[in-house]
C-alpha cells in the first residue's frame, strides 16, 4: 500500500502539481525512511513547529524529540534547513554575465589551462545570472562535439532566457573555423526554435587572444540569416504555400 501511495505522491511532485506542506515534508522524508509511512511523521512535525520554515529552523534535539523522528532524521532535516538558509540568505557565489567583460572573464577562468578542447554552454536568466553550465569534451585535443538533442533537452529542463557559448582553441589562434561557424548557425536555429536568446559565442585561445562573435558583429548577421521564421517561410515557399 505504501509503494502505491508513494508512487502517486512522487507523480504529483514530478508533474509539479500543488502540494501541501505536509505532503512536501512527507516526500522529503522518503529518503530517511525507505519503507515507512512518513505521513504521520510529517503531520507530527507540523503540529509541533506549525510551519515548514520552523521545522527546518528547529534545534536538532527538539526535532529528535518528535515522535517517529529520532537523531538521524533530525540531523537530515537540519542539514536540509541549513542548505535552504544558505541559498536564500546569500547571493555569494552567483555568476552574472551582463556585459562583454563579464563573459570574457568567466570564460577565461573556465577554459584557461585546459589540455583538450572544451565546449561550454552557460544558460542564463534574464538578469544574466547563470542557471546551468553544460560542459562537453571528447577527450581529444583537436575536437569536441555535442548533439542538438542534448542542447534541446537542457533548454527544456532549465528554461533559460539566454545562452552564452564558449570554447577553446589549443592552436593559439582564436579565429573561428568553418566548423565553428556551422555550429554557431545550428545553435542559433535551436535557440530560435526554443525562444532562447543567443547572447554570444566566445573562442578562447589565450588570455589576450579571445574572439567574440557578438563583438565582431557576426552573431547579428547569423541571427538575421538563421531563424525559425526564415525556416518556416522557406519551407512554405518550397511547398508552394
Amino acid at each position: 500500500m505504501h509503494e502505491g501511495h508513494r508512487g502517486r505522491m512522487c507523480g504529483k511532485l514530478e508533474s509539479e502539481e500543488t502540494l501541501y506542506d505536509h505532503e512536501l515534508l512527507e516526500i522529503l522524508l522518503y529518503n530517511a525512511y525507505p519503507r515507512l509511512n512518513t505521513n504521520p511523521i510529517a503531520h507530527a512535525l507540523l503540529e509541533r513547529f506549525v510551519t515548514l520554515s520552523e521545522v527546518f529552523a528547529a534545534d536538532i534535539n527538539e526535532l529528535a524529540s518528535v515522535d517517529g523522528v529520532g537523531a538521524s532524521t533530525a540531523r537530515y532535516i537540519k542539514t536540509v534547513g541549513l542548505c535552504y538558509k544558505r541559498i536564500s540568505c546569500s547571493a555569494e557565489g552567483a555568476v552574472v554575465l551582463k556585459v562583454y567583460g563579464d563573459l570574457v572573464k568567466f570564460a577565461s577562468i573556465r577554459l584557461r589551462g585546459k589540455s583538450e578542447e572544451f565546449l561550454e554552454l552557460y544558460l542564463t536568466q534574464k538578469s544574466g545570472k547563470v542557471k546551468r553550465i553544460l560542459s562537453f569534451t571528447s577527450e581529444d585535443i583537436n575536437r569536441v562535439s555535442v548533439t542538438a538533442e542534448k542542447i534541446v533537452q537542457a533548454f527544456a529542463f532549465a528554461k533559460p532566457h539566454g545562452v552564452v557559448v564558449a570554447h577553446n582553441h589549443l592552436n593559439g589562434n582564436a579565429k573561428p573555423s568553418q566548423s565553428d561557424d556551422v555550429f554557431t548557425k545550428q545553435l542559433q536555429l535551436i535557440c530560435s526554435m526554443n525562444g532562447v536568446d543567443f547572447v554570444d559565442h566566445i573562442i578562447y585561445a589565450g588570455q589576450d587572444n579571445i574572439y567574440s562573435y557578438h563583438s565582431e558583429g557576426r552573431l547579428d548577421i547569423i541571427k538575421r540569416e538563421v531563424s525559425l521564421d526564415k525556416a518556416i517561410k522557406w519551407i512554405s515557399y518550397e511547398k508552394g504555400l
